[in-house]
């Protein structure tokens, strides 16, 4: 089985919205989220995510936002 890829950009918006009504603070409760997007995700062939995938997809979201950010603040002089 081939590792889920977050193809499209609603993965990323429906792991964001699990994320913030679930607010996972340990391992476990990642895998419940993790658990939920695999049934979710899972079309003609099942999709396996764990909750490291979750937690990390979610931590370069993150990164890509506020790198984005700091750099429209920052000045162009």
């Amino acid at each position: 089985m081939a590792p889920f890829r977050w193809p499209l950009p609603l993965n990323d918006v429906m792991l964001a919205t699990e994320v913030a009504t679930r607010k996972p603070t340990c391992a476990t409760d990642w895998n419940v989220i993790a658990g939920i997007l695999s049934t979710v995700f899972s079309t003609n062939e099942r999709k396996v995510l764990t909750g490291r995938a979750c937690r990390e997809r979610l931590d370069r979201i993150l990164d890509k936002y506020l790198e984005d950010d700091k750099r429209a603040l920052n000045p162009l002089f």
